[in-house]
């Protein structure tokens, strides 16, 4: 395994999760829903051979790039549960950034901080 990605975060969650849609489509093709079961399984099927490409993989430095982006997406969905009694957090139409504001203000309105459009929202 030298020169080579090896396990890393999303070769884990990519591995579980395509493991847990197998056993789901198993279930489904028992209850006699085989049409659903069988997609499942060819997508279960397909995300454990993306683990094991990422695994085997020589190009170390893009699975790092790729693993590394996952780790900040779930960073960044991590902190949004954990705001989302105190905060509202909207999108702006114009460019898509992402603006918080404190819950229970009544209707308030928004500015963006990066393109300047303004827009009312209800908190």
């Amino acid at each position: 395994m030298q020169s080579r990605n090896g396990n890393d975060d999303l070769c884990r969650t990519t591995f579980i999760a395509s493991i847990l849609l197998y056993i789901l489509s198993v279930i489904l093709d028992i209850l006699s829903l085989e049409s659903i079961g069988s997609i499942l399984y060819f997508v279960a099927f397909c995300g454990i051979i993306y683990s094991l490409f990422r695994m085997l993989s020589g190009n170390v430095m893009a699975r790092q790039r790729e693993n590394e982006k996952y780790l900040q997406f779930i960073s960044l969905q991590k902190k949004r549960y954990a705001m989302r009694k105190e905060y509202r957090i909207f999108a702006c139409k114009g460019c898509g950034q992402h603006i918080r504001v404190p819950k229970k203000k009544g209707k308030v309105e928004v500015t963006c901080p990066v393109c300047g459009r303004k827009s009312i929202h209800r908190t």
